[in-house]
């Protein structure tokens, strides 16, 4: 059986929104849809959200460089319950 995890490289993340801003590795992770495609995914989603200061509703600012495998989280705007 062919494992699904392999040939998957691990990505950087910059939060270049924190002061002063953190990068780290994180592995990628592929599963397959209902509709027959695949689906990626970060592992440790959980802890990436806490490094990040990411709230459930907030609205992330990011951009993803395919070439160098590098996910930029450039501004987090928090959600506002009085707006929406």
């Amino acid at each position: 059986m062919a494992r699904l995890h392999e040939g998957l490289k691990d990505i950087t993340v910059r939060l270049m929104h924190l002061d002063p801003p953190k990068q780290f590795s994180n592995s990628t992770r592929r599963e397959k849809t209902t509709q027959g495609g695949w689906r990626y995914a970060l592992t440790g989603w959980r802890k990436f959200m806490k490094a990040a200061r990411i709230n459930v509703l907030d609205t992330v600012h990011y951009s993803f460089d395919e070439n160098e495998q590098v996910l930029s989280v450039e501004r987090v705007e928090p959600y506002d319950s009085r707006t929406n």
